[in-house]
C-alpha cells in the first residue's frame, strides 16, 4: 500500500507534541519527589524508556499490512477486551485533551495576558484542533517536521544562556539512599513518552516502520539528554525547593533569561511558540480518539484525503471527541492547586496504567487465545 507518511515525521509529531507536558511537569514534579538530584530522572527514565519502546516493538510486530495499534488491538483482543481497550484509550485521550485546552489557556493568561478569561484562548485553540483533526491526517505529521527544529531551536538557545546563571551547588548532593526517590521521579518522563508512543502509535496504519526499536532508541537517548540539561538548568539556576513551587518552571526560567545582556523578557514570544506543542497535542489527541471510536462502532478509517466537513464513515466521532474534550475543558477545575494535582497525579496514572498494564495484558491474553502461527508474518 501506499504510505502517506514516513517515521521520521512520526517521531518529530512524538516529539513535538511531548514537549507540551514536558515544559508543564519537568522539572516541577521529579524536583518536588527527589530533590535536587532529580535532573538527573531523564537519565533513569531511558533504561525504562527502552524496555518500554522494545515490549511496544513486539506488540506492533503483529500488525498487519494498513494496521495501526488500534486495528491490531480490535483484531486480536476481540470486540469485548479489545473494544474496552479503545474505548479506555478514546476516553483517556478526549480527557487529556480537555486537559491541554485548560492548561494552555491557563498558561497564555499567567505569561501574556493576566487579566483576560480562558474560554477566548479555549475556543481558539479547539476550533484549530477539530479543523487539523477534520482535515488530511498525513498533515499533522508532516507540520510537525517543521515544527520540531523550531521548538528545539529555541529550546535549545534558552538553555545556553539560562546556563550562564546555573550554580552546581544546588544540583547536589545526590547519594545511594536517593536512588527510590530517583527512580520514582523517573517515572514522570516515562509517563510522557510512552504515552505520545502510544498515542502515535495509533496512527501507524499510514506509516511503514522498520526496525523499530533500533530507530525509536537511537530517538529517545538524545531526548533524554536533552531533558537532563532541561531539568539541570532550572534546578540549578533556582534549587529544587524553588522550582517544584513554580507553576510552569520552564515560563519561570524564561522570563529572566537575558539574550546578550540586551533583549529582556522573551518569554511572550516563547509562550506563543509553545502553541505549536499544544496544538500538535491536542490534535493528534482528536485524530487517535476518533480514529478508535469509529474502529468500535465498525467503521474503517480511510486512507485517502475526504472532504474536510464531510461526516460519512463515522466522522462525526471526531466532532464528538473534540466536544468532549470542550465539556472535560469546561469541568476541570480553573484553581492552580487541582490543575497541578491533574497534572502530577491522574493523567500520569492514566499513561503508565495504559502502557504497563492494560497494553501487556492485552499482549498476554491475545498470544493465549491465538492459535500458534496467527501473527506470522506481520509488519515492523
Amino acid at each position: 500500500m501506499k504510505y502517506n507518511y514516513d517515521e521520521r515525521q512520526l517521531r518529530a509529531l512524538c516529539f513535538t507534541a511531548s514537549l507540551a507536558p514536558v515544559s508543564r511537569l519537568l522539572p516541577k514534579a521529579t524536583a518536588r519527589i527527589a530533590g535536587s538530584g532529580s535532573w538527573i530522572a531523564p537519565l533513569i527514565a531511558l533504561p525504562i524508556l527502552l524496555i518500554f519502546i522494545l515490549l511496544l516493538s513486539q506488540f506492533m510486530k503483529m500488525r498487519r499490512d494498513g494496521e495501526g495499534l488500534g486495528e491490531l488491538v480490535l483484531r486480536t483482543g476481540g470486540s469485548v477486551f479489545g473494544g474496552f481497550t479503545l474505548v479506555f484509550l478514546s476516553a483517556f485521550m478526549i480527557f487529556e485533551g480537555g486537559f491541554i485546552l485548560r492548561s494552555a489557556a491557563n498558561r497564555f493568561i499567567s505569561t501574556i495576558y493576566p487579566a483576560a478569561e480562558p474560554w477566548f484562548f479555549i475556543a481558539i485553540m479547539l476550533i484549530m484542533g477539530a479543523v487539523a483533526s477534520l482535515g488530511a491526517v498525513k498533515a499533522l505529521p508532516r507540520a510537525a517536521r517543521i515544527f520540531a527544529p523550531v521548538l528545539v531551536a529555541v529550546l535549545l538557545l534558552t538553555l545556553f544562556f539560562a546556563f550562564s546563571q546555573v550554580e552546581p551547588s544546588k544540583l547536589l548532593p545526590i547519594s545511594r539512599s536517593d536512588t527510590p526517590d530517583l527512580f520514582l521521579s523517573s517515572l514522570v518522563v516515562v509517563e510522557i513518552y510512552a504515552g505520545m508512543l502510544i498515542f502515535t502509535a495509533v496512527l501507524e496504519d499510514q506509516c511503514q516502520r522498520r526496525d523499530r526499536f533500533k530507530s525509536l532508541a537511537l530517538w529517545i537517548v538524545p531526548i533524554c539528554l536533552l531533558l537532563t540539561a532541561f531539568c539541570a538548568a532550572i534546578i540549578g539556576s533556582y534549587g529544587a525547593d524553588i522550582a517544584a513551587g513554580f507553576s510552569s518552571p520552564f515560563f519561570s526560567m524564561v522570563r529572566d533569561v537575558t539574550l546578550f545582556r540586551t533583549v529582556e523578557r522573551i518569554e511572550a514570544l516563547v509562550a506563543a511558540l509553545w502553541v505549536m506543542s499544544d496544538f500538535t497535542l491536542l490534535a493528534l489527541l482528536l485524530i487517535a480518539s476518533g480514529h478508535l471510536l469509529r474502529l468500535v462502532f465498525g467503521f474503517r478509517p480511510e486512507k485517502a484525503d475526504v472532504p474536510m466537513f464531510s461526516m460519512k464513515n463515522g466522522r462525526w466521532l471526531i466532532v464528538a471527541c473534540a466536544a468532549l474534550s470542550a465539556v472535560a475543558a469546561a469541568l476541570i477545575p480553573a484553581d492552580e492547586t487541582q490543575l497541578s494535582f491533574i497534572s502530577q497525579y491522574i493523567i500520569p496514572s492514566l499513561s503508565l496504567i495504559t502502557a504497563f498494564v492494560i497494553l501487556p495484558v492485552w499482549f498476554i491474553l491475545s498470544r493465549r487465545s491465538s492459535p500458534k502461527g496467527q501473527f506470522g508474518g506481520g509488519c515492523r
